[in-house]
């Protein structure tokens, strides 16, 4: 795959002619340090790929380059990626693809362990084009006892988001691995069965070289005041958790429009009320 086919299967959001993304949040008392980082430290935070809810998310078929393509070239090949990346010596790297060629299945778990690597670096954070996602306020708002933030998807970081496809085939990940944004590919795609949620992601590496545009501090990307523009309160939140809310965001460089949800009487929709 080309970077110009990745970015038509995966364009930022002002390419699709959306302007602003929503998350939605829970209210944990427990673990007031969730909402002082997103609204007192200004940061996103990005959950681990292997904390997600769904065993199949970024875990691709692995498939090896069609240019290394005999035995001389893959051992050519495993020879100089674990002197590159795991500083082998040249004696310990001709072992290791020497061993490596010999062993029944052992190049697909090298492969498998490349994965796995970067899988458990890997930082995402997910978001969505609708604020009235019955479904989104059931699942990630606590049963409409949370709340959504809307973001500015115009300005960075959230401008980075790239869209995530739905497939009905499982992904493939050709290995070696690119060494720029398609290396993450398998992060965007997910199941048919997921492609209600019209999801955007803003993925990063913490371990990657340092990206000016988009600042982190490991776990979380940093943003500007001006990134949260609206937030809205669940139909079911108490009151306990509604003044926790408004506390720290009154404590912030934010300054979000309050709204408060509500059921509609008559249809399966939400009613949003302008509270300030």
């Amino acid at each position: 795959m080309t970077e110009e086919e990745f970015d038509r299967l995966h364009p930022w959001p002002d390419a699709n002619g959306v302007s602003s993304l929503f998350r939605f949040m829970s209210i944990n008392k427990k673990r007031p340090e969730i909402l002082n980082t997103l609204f007192l430290e200004k940061k996103l935070y990005h959950s681990l790929a292997t904390d997600f809810n769904d065993p199949f998310e970024c875990r691709p078929h692995f498939v090896l380059d069609g240019k290394i393509n005999n035995a001389k070239n893959i051992r050519d090949y495993l020879n100089r990626m674990v002197r590159k990346e795991y500083k082998f010596t040249f004696k310990q790297a001709q072992q290791f693809a020497n061993e490596t060629m010999t062993k029944p299945g052992c190049l697909n778990d090298v492969m498998k362990k490349a994965n796995d690597g970067m899988l458990g670096k890997l930082r995402i954070c997910c978001y969505t084009t609708n604020k009235e996602n019955l479904l989104f306020w059931a699942h990630y708002a606590n049963s409409h006892k949370g709340f959504c933030i809307e973001l500015d998807a115009t300005t960075l970081p959230v401008s980075y988001a790239y869209k995530v496809q739905y497939s009905e085939e499982y992904p493939l990940a050709v290995y070696p691995l690119p060494r720029d944004r398609r290396a993450f590919r398998f992060s965007l795609i997910k199941s048919k069965a997921w492609e209600y949620e019209d999801e955007y992601r803003t993925v990063f590496l913490p371990t990657a070289p340092a990206q000016v545009k988009l600042p982190h501090d490991g776990t979380s990307l940093h943003m500007p005041a001006s990134t949260i523009t609206n937030v809205y309160l669940g139909a079911l939140i108490s009151d306990e958790d509604k003044e926790i809310l408004l506390e720290v965001i009154d404590k912030s460089e934010f300054n979000p429009v309050i709204w408060q949800a509500s059921l509609s009487e008559s249809s399966y929709n939400l009613n949003f009320t302008k509270l300030r």
